[in-house]
């Protein structure tokens, strides 16, 4: 995206001095350091030369990434201040780090915050030691009825905060049952909120005048999602016991009938769990209900817990093979996607210091086919663009038709780097972790750079992380893109296909930050020639993702 007025460049004279020796030599660099050096403009070699030479005095975690990512810091940089967090003594970090984002690929490169225990324990006089958990964020929010809602009002009993979106198919799957089990345990002392993190409350109001909810719901708005983790998959359940303290949070619901034991063994404990002298804690909840993912403390609570089995790492001979396999399966992929016809919705925000909206852009497109069989594409809505500071180019079109929804085939693999990063849980499902970086830049050409999430059984991508390269600063203009995740699903039983790319970002012209969020949906997936439709059409405003399913 370039700048439409490209005014002076700032000169950040704090920065130059701190990396010019303003500090002693040999004190490792804190977390502002860091931050002043990127904000200065400090090239990636000058960067690595001084973690490498003072070292860090922090340790890594995924706001501080985003963070550093937003000042300026490429992959490389992030990679290295990862690797020399891990060598901080604890308790030597000068802020502890934050639990990681559910997902966040960080357990592959960065070091996890030890797991609290799956559930109240019973202390030596029969109480639970609730004090090994955290408190709940408290927070107070208007309802779609008009009426406050507040944490504060809910205590002694136990809550369940339900985050998720009118988007969401499995967030609509676990109303009703969060419905039941709220009928079911009320006069025992449960109670149900419901949290939306759709951007607006139109399409949560019309889902819920269709249904027969028995609990408040209310918009989440930024602040709550951060205090519980950043909320980063949905449907995202809380528990809170009676005591105001989280002791459990449970991503994702299951499928089939293992829906009807959703969240009921951790809340009947609670209910039998008082404040200050409980029941011990029941057999049934040291373990994860059947498919229905893991059951961990939090907030954000990494998916997976120390009972899960331990996921191995293949062989270097392996890690080939599956870079080899994997390509190749996204090859066949590519080409089975090229006799699908679907719609994509992109839609681009430019936002404010305080996170209001005052320009957009937005475009849809039909992918189809025209009478002699030869695929195009059609814009089918393009209202005027409001964009204030932005000009999206071609490079941007170009990035949401190949970049954004990232395919690496056995093609494109000869012009890529991959590193193996490690073996991860991704919501429901396990996953190989790849750093991708391009080889060689050719004038012209765009390239992927970020991370891939593989799928252990299928072998196919299920989740992209990075950016679009190379960004251009000249005295022309400057043409920057924000770093962006992308989500497939599962479609037509066989292939992965992306169905959601999101980017909240700050772009750093020389002229000034612009802060920016994108959002992509590709729906309607059918065959060409078809008419049935696998993918029915979401709304496009939305803030949280789907996880993989």
């Amino acid at each position: 995206m370039a700048k439409k007025a490209i005014g002076k460049v700032a000169v950040l004279i704090l920065a130059c001095l701190m990396a010019g020796g303003v500090r002693a030599a040999d004190r490792s660099l804190s977390q502002d350091d860091v931050l002043l050096l990127l904000l200065g403009g400090a090239t990636t070699e000058k960067m690595l030369a001084l973690i490498e030479q003072r070292g860090i005095d922090f340790r890594m975690n995924p706001d501080l990434a985003k963070k550093f990512h937003d000042a300026g810091a490429d992959d490389i940089v992030i990679e290295a201040l990862q690797k020399a967090g891990a060598r901080v003594q604890p308790g030597t970090a000068t802020t502890p780090p934050s639990p990681p984002a559910t997902n966040q690929g960080q357990a592959a490169t960065s070091p996890a915050p030890a797991a609290a225990p799956a559930g109240p324990q019973a202390t030596a006089s029969g109480g639970p030691a609730g004090d090994q958990y955290p408190l709940a964020p408290s927070f107070s929010l208007v309802d779609l009825s008009g009426q406050r809602v507040s944490l504060a009002d809910y205590k002694g009993q136990v809550v369940v905060v339900n985050f998720w979106a009118s988007w969401c198919p499995r967030c609509r799957a676990a109303i009703p049952r969060l419905v039941e089990l709220q009928d079911k345990y009320r006069a025992q002392g449960l109670r149900v909120i419901g949290l939306s993190v759709d951007e607006g409350p139109g399409a949560v109001r019309q889902y819920f005048q269709m249904q027969h909810v028995n609990y408040p719901v209310a918009m989440a708005d930024w602040k709550v999602r951060k205090n519980y983790g950043g909320i980063s998959g949905v449907p995202t359940s809380v528990l809170i016991g009676r005591d105001g303290r989280v002791y459990f949070t449970r991503v994702g619901v299951p499928d089939g009938q293992g829906l009807s034991s959703y969240l009921e063994p951790e809340i009947l404990m609670l209910l039998n769990t008082s404040i200050g002298g409980g029941a011990p804690r029941p057999r049934e909840a040291a373990a994860p209900l059947a498919a229905s993912g893991e059951t961990t403390p939090v907030p954000a609570a990494p998916t997976g817990s120390a009972r899960a089995p331990k996921l191995t790492d293949p062989s270097s001979d392996q890690v080939q093979n599956i870079i080899q396999e994997f390509a190749a399966k996204e090859k066949l992929f590519k080409e089975a996607r090229n006799n699908y016809t679907y719609h994509q919705i992109n839609k681009l925000n430019e936002l404010d210091p305080d996170a209001n909206v005052v320009g957009t852009f937005q475009q849809e497109w039909d992918i189809i086919y025209d009478d002699s069989g030869k695929r195009i594409e059609r814009v089918t809505y393009a209202p005027p663009d409001t964009l204030k500071g932005l000009l999206v180019t071609k490079e941007d079109l170009d990035a949401m038709r190949n970049i954004q929804p990232f395919v690496l085939t056995t093609d494109e693999l000869l012009e890529y780097d991959v590193k193996y990063l490690g073996h991860v849980r991704v919501d429901e499902i396990t996953a190989y972790v790849f750093s991708i970086r391009p080889k060689e830049i050719l004038k012209g050409r765009l390239y992927f750079q970020g991370t891939v999430w593989v799928d252990d059984r299928d072998l196919q991508i299920v989740k992209s992380e990075g950016k679009s390269v190379p960004e251009t600063k000249t005295k022309k203009g400057e043409n920057l893109f924000p770093r962006f995740t992308t989500y497939r699903e599962q479609i037509d039983g066989k292939y992965w296909f992306p169905t959601y790319t999101m980017a909240d970002d700050t772009l750093y012209f020389s002229s000034g930050a612009i802060h920016v969020k994108q959002t992509i949906r590709y729906t309607d997936y059918k065959q060409f020639k078809s008419k049935v439709r696998i993918l029915s059409t979401a709304p496009v405003d939305t803030t949280t993702p789907p996880g993989p399913k």
